[in-house]
């Protein structure tokens, strides 16, 4: 049995949107919004989390799926939608994915491929992902091109989101990151300060990340069923150059 993603806690889930809708927007939502509505058949999304995308992609038409290890980010998602579709999101971990559905699109954005840390993960997602294909379906995920010297020096407890979660409630979140470069895992920390009932309550959550080269991924796909179609620079499909600092990935499920 393959090791499965721990669960977020649940402060992690209740002030996702909270800090994403200013830290996310604007970055990548257009580019996977607009893969969705341009697929015909079903689409799934890999990591669906509180619904960021799942959402408005379902308002608009697509006939959307999500699943996600997190219960607590999936019970997030169903507050913002009917009852009626609660079928189409399910509690599950990738590296197991057993649907009885096929796609002609799967996604999985934001980084959701970084937290498979062990390479059998990796080929067992991306080989769940082919038999959940219909033929010439795509798998398109994004991944952040490694930065050297972040690598090398870290993150010591950045401020990267402080505002109010509700009116005159605030919240600040600090982050810091150590690299393991022989294994490529950044271990990140996330502190969350937050006011509730007059009192100051500080958590912390640490993760492992883990980071991938170009020529790592193209042999990774290589070695799995799927076909690599491209990895692009951006979300705006340009070719990746020395300034690039995301890969955006495609792949398809094609005859070998």
């Amino acid at each position: 049995m393959s090791k499965k993603l721990s669960n977020y806690p649940e402060y992690v889930a209740r002030f996702y949107d909270v800090i994403y809708s200013k830290l996310r927007a604007g970055v990548d939502w257009e580019y996977y919004l607009k893969q969705i509505l341009k697929t015909q058949g079903p689409v799934l999304e890999l990591g669906v989390g509180t619904g960021r995308l799942f959402v408005e992609a379902l308002k608009q038409g697509a006939d959307m799926y999500g699943i996600d290890a997190n219960s607590s980010m999936i019970e997030v998602l169903k507050k913002k939608i009917d009852k009626k579709y609660y079928h189409r999101v399910k509690v599950q971990d990738a590296v197991n994915l057993n649907l009885n559905n096929r796609f002609d699109l799967i996604i999985a954005p934001f980084r959701v491929f970084s937290h498979f840390v062990e390479v059998k993960d990796q080929f067992s997602v991306l080989n769940a992902v082919f038999d959940h294909l219909n033929p010439n379906g795509q798998f398109i995920f994004d991944l952040f091109v490694p930065n050297l010297k972040l690598i090398t020096e870290g993150i010591k407890e950045l401020v990267d989101f402080e505002g109010e979660y509700e009116k005159s409630k605030k919240i600040k979140r600090i982050t810091s990151m150590e690299a393991d470069p022989l294994n490529q895992i950044s271990q990140v920390k996330m502190k969350y300060i937050w006011e509730e009932k007059g009192k100051e309550i500080e958590k912390e959550w640490a993760f492992p990340m883990r980071y991938f080269f170009k020529y790592e991924l193209e042999h990774l796909i290589a070695r799995s069923r799927l076909t690599l179609v491209n990895i692009f620079g951006d979300y705006q499909d340009h070719p990746l150059d020395s300034n690039s600092i995301e890969f955006v990935v495609v792949c398809q499920k094609c005859k070998k």
